[in-house]
């Protein structure tokens, strides 16, 4: 009997936990039928960033950037209903709203309805949500095998590669200098012990240093160096027009061989446009 009892005690805590465990499964799925429309956009911001190795701070920040809509969208229900129960209310009844056009068919116009609020709120859940995925395959919680880390690093690194590649191709995004006295060195790959940026920028100051360069033969290790000594005299061309002293640069070439002589013809003409004599 008693080991009977206890056997009945174990189905019941076993049913209990299950219980909890479909609840809590039942609750989240609710929030998320409920909140179709930050669901929608957390959906989509998150497939942009897996497809192209964005961080999770790169959510964020399009998440803040789009709080000013939502501003302007309370500034409004504000000057309309004159009442601030009423503008608390006013994300409810365009999710009313737009859950009817939903229903007819009429999504594109549901979602509009719902954008300003949604937009900011699903970016943000997004890039939470694509936080716990990373850390989850690295902490070895998520994935098929124990390689899974290693498969969703390596193919992480290629993607995220890739979007490096396409935004140093945009015009204008990697100048020689800023007017903050910095020298923007290329798209961020990945950023390890630091914030991400979308781009790296050196300041001047810096350059002072040692610095070492490191990469594999005919990875850009010429071409990062020559435009760090052009940003670097660009910087400080125009630090020297605000009474600073005009910059001098000089480069040794030690490695020396047959393409010694083009490198510094290259290096002479980028460094002549960036107002070198």
């Amino acid at each position: 009997m008693k080991v009977l009892s206890l056997l009945q005690v174990l189905v019941v805590l076993w049913l209990i936990r299950k219980l909890l465990r479909l609840a809590r499964s039942a609750t989240v799925a609710a929030v998320v039928l409920l909140a179709w429309p930050v669901t929608l956009i957390a959906a989509l911001s998150l497939c942009a960033a897996w497809l192209r190795g964005w961080p999770p701070a790169r959510l964020y920040r399009a998440a803040a950037w789009s709080l000013p809509m939502t501003v302007v969208y309370l500034a409004g229900a504000a000057l309309r209903f004159r009442s601030w129960e009423a503008v608390a209310l006013a994300p409810v009844r365009d999710w009313q709203h737009a859950s009817v056009l939903a229903w007819h068919g009429r999504v594109l116009a549901a979602v509009l309805v719902t954008v300003p609020v949604a937009v900011p709120a699903g970016l943000a859940a997004g890039g939470a949500v694509w936080a716990w995925r990373i850390w989850a395959i690295h902490a070895g919680l998520a994935g098929r095998s124990a390689f899974a880390p290693a498969a969703f690093d390596a193919r992480q690194w290629r993607r995220q590669a890739a979007t490096a590649r396409a935004a140093l191709a945009a015009p204008g995004l990697v100048p020689l200098s800023t007017t903050a006295g910095t020298v923007p060195v290329g798209p961020v790959i990945r950023a390890t012990g630091t914030r991400w940026a979308p781009v790296l920028a050196v300041p001047a100051g810096m350059f002072a240093r040692h610095m070492v360069i490191v990469g594999s033969s005919g990875s850009g290790k010429t071409n990062l160096m020559i435009r760090l000594w052009a940003g670097w005299y660009a910087c400080a061309l125009a630090a020297a027009r605000r009474g600073r002293p005009r910059p001098l640069l000089a480069a040794l070439d030690c490695k020396g061989g047959p393409d010694a002589r083009a490198k510094a013809d290259r290096t002479r003409k980028v460094l002549r446009g960036a107002g070198a004599g």
